[in-house]
């Protein structure tokens, strides 16, 4: 089989301008929505906290189906009556398992409202139930892109997500000033939004697969599945525990949502380019990995190598919308920006090598790593916090993906035998995380400014690359300007 360098490139470029959409409508309307008059860092620190209850809901509703429903795809594609129960059981379930968290939470949300100090998000009532629904909507809405990017069906991939950014956000405008500039009407746009795309997607699978819970199948489903929703309730906490440990620092932590959720809305374009790569890497793995290592691996490279462009190129910009845009204090989050960008690095390192565990179906291992880079973020955020603030934070964050990066690197090596490229997948991109945390320390202690850090990180990112991919760049400039 050969890597079909042209087609990947415009997929490519598909994902990422529709992912980019509903993020980039999020830039649009936050700043309508902060100000001195309006919201702020407190605000936004309560959006923060009910995302939370968002993630976590979306995180037990999908029960890691989207990767179960990529991966059992390419056993069930070929037979219709296998592909119609696989879709129709996989959605069945996320709606069962979000009717049980609702009335869970029904019956708990007492005891929820006391975790938390602000008493705006001890009454959960009048947020909660809002924000579970959001996160219901999530896991099938994701599903639902992860099936239609898988089997390439663009057009319902990019229908689906442009009909949620719009309503999404449309929604949340509407909702913030219907109550008076509170988060609480975030929330309830959000799940209004979120819920009309829900029940589109739930109708149209009904009418065309019918409604069936093959018992048998979702059996099988989760056996697969289990290992990677203890994984992710282990990434749940190790993206959401931080904010249970700034709770009490409502204008820091308000500062730290604005541009942690900036980078999350940018890691949906880096989850563009990933939905092109993914199904390929597994197009080969199924054709045989000895037989096509050369092709993983170059898309692999290609896949880190557009992730550090895509990182320089949004760095200067994400700075300069916080510092143009922003009124109160949230605007300080631009100082930010940069450290916590090149996470994506490191994250995507870790997704290049999990690939083959995912298609091995080996998935214990992600719950063994991921347990011991939960515990390592727990523990440094409980030490760090208290002193350090949200760099306390990003200490534990950095700690954790190394670790996880690290352990998958030679996992995937046992399971799959292939030899990845150190310099590209490795040390390169090693060096310039460890350079910008370097940077972050000289600009705390010396004033410098993050925009004269930012632009040394930027010009580094383009040397690493220049040096590791000079031969396809010298190609690439042969081929389109002779």
């Amino acid at each position: 089989m050969k890597l079909n360098l042209k087609e990947y490139f415009k997929l490519s470029a598909i994902y990422v301008v529709v992912a980019a959409l509903p993020p980039g409508l999020q830039l649009i309307i936050w700043p309508i929505i902060e100000g001195p008059d309006r919201m702020g860092p407190v605000d936004f620190s309560q959006l923060g906290m009910s995302e939370i209850i968002t993630s976590l809901a979306l995180t037990i509703a999908l029960f890691s189906m989207g990767n179960a429903i990529v991966r059992f795809y390419y056993d069930h594609k070929d037979k219709e009556s296998g592909y119609h129960r696989l879709v129709s059981t996989v959605l069945s379930s996320i709606l069962f398992r979000g009717l049980i968290i609702l009335g869970l939470a029904w019956v708990f949300r007492d005891y929820i409202g006391s975790i938390f100090s602000q008493a705006a998000l001890q009454d959960f009532s009048t947020y909660g139930f809002a924000a579970i629904i959001i996160g219901i909507n999530r896991a099938i809405n994701m599903t639902a892109a992860a099936l239609y990017r898988n089997e390439k069906k663009v057009f319902r991939f990019i229908l689906l997500n442009v009909s949620l950014g719009i309503l999404r956000s449309g929604f949340q405008v509407i909702g913030v000033f219907y109550y008076d500039m509170s988060f609480i009407g975030f929330v309830y746009g959000g799940a209004i939004g979120s819920s009309i795309t829900s029940i589109v997607v739930l109708a149209y699978t009904y009418y065309t697969c019918g409604f069936k819970f093959d018992f048998k199948l979702l059996k099988e489903l989760n056996r697969f599945a289990y290992p990677l929703f203890q994984f992710a309730i282990l990434l749940w906490g190790i993206t959401n525990a931080e904010r249970l440990f700034l709770e009490n620092q409502p204008v820091n932590l308000g500062i730290y949502v604005v541009a942690i959720t900036l980078a999350l809305g940018f890691e949906k374009i880096l989850i563009g380019i990933q939905s092109a790569a993914q199904p390929e890497i597994y197009r080969f793995m199924d054709a045989g990995i000895k037989e096509n290592t050369e092709n993983i691996k170059k898309l692999s490279n290609l896949l880190l190598a557009q992730t550090q462009v895509l990182i320089a190129m949004a760095i200067i910009p994400a700075m300069l919308y916080l510092t143009l845009f922003y009124e109160t204090d949230l605007r300080l989050a631009y100082g930010l920006i940069t450290i916590i960008f090149v996470k994506f690095i490191i994250r995507t390192q870790f997704l290049v090598f999990s690939y083959g565990v995912y298609f091995k179906k080996k998935t214990i291992y992600f719950f063994y790593i991921n347990t011991l880079a939960l515990a390592a973020n727990l523990g440094l955020n409980f030490l760090l916090v208290p002193y350090l603030s949200f760099y306390g934070v990003i200490i534990a964050m950095f700690a954790a993906l190394f670790i996880q990066a690290i352990a998958f690197y030679f996992i995937s090596r046992k399971l799959t035998g292939i030899r990845w490229n150190k310099k590209k997948l490795l040390f390169y991109p090693f060096a310039i995380v460890f350079l910008t945390g370097l940077l972050e320390v000289l600009k705390i202690n010396f004033g410098l400014s993050p925009y004269l850090t930012s632009a040394v990180v930027i010009m580094v990112i383009a040397a690493s690359l220049s040096i590791l991919y000079k031969t396809e760049i010298r190609q690439i400039i042969h081929k389109y300007i002779r």
